[in-house]
């Protein structure tokens, strides 16, 4: 099911690219994972979603519903292995999983179909309090000066950013998610 004018209708269904390129994968149950595009985002946020246009989660079919935790769980333990590699110096301490619906950044629901953020809060994120850090503040981390670079992926403050991490991402993501499983 496709609907016009649903931008996750069109990364979805490969009508349209992610904003870094070629950056989704294909999970089971009709999912889809990408790193998220939003200009608040960062390297290592993701955007899971359906393949198909549902609004609520009450309209996902059972192999959807039954695929979606196992899905979570795999993309959780392929991120703290990403990171572990990468940046061993700034561990994932947390992997936040929301569903922010009515959008806080100022889009409208009718520009998106469900989708769930997968957001990964490192030990430099957290800032040793992670409550100033919390799900719900993290679109405003990029910002702040004293972000990150290494997980800029938009120039900011005369910090350049890294939109090519982002497929260096997910090709990672692919590596070792359908490499210990298929």
């Amino acid at each position: 099911m496709f609907k016009k004018g649903c931008k996750g209708c069109a990364i979805s269904q490969g009508r349209e690219k992610p904003r870094f390129g070629d950056t989704f994968i294909e999970l089971d149950g009709g999912w889809i994972l990408n790193q998220y595009g939003g200009n608040e985002a960062f390297l290592g946020w993701l955007a899971l979603q359906p393949k198909k246009h549902f609004m609520e989660f009450s309209e996902l079919t059972e192999e959807e519903l039954q695929t979606l935790g196992p899905n979570i769980k795999q993309v959780d333990k392929a991120l703290d292995n990403y990171w572990k590699e990468k940046f061993p110096h700034d561990p994932i301490e947390r992997v936040y999983i929301v569903y922010f619906f009515e959008s806080a950044f100022g889009k409208q629901p009718e520009e998106w179909h469900l989708h769930i953020h997968l957001i990964p809060r490192t030990k430099k994120l957290g800032r040793n309090n992670p409550a100033d850090v919390a799900a719900w503040k993290m679109g405003k981390l990029t910002n702040e000066r004293w972000f990150p670079n290494e997980y800029r992926l938009f120039a900011r403050y005369g910090y350049r950013g890294h939109p090519e991490k982002a497929r260096d991402l997910i090709d990672h993501l692919k590596k070792y998610m359908f490499g210990k499983r298929r």
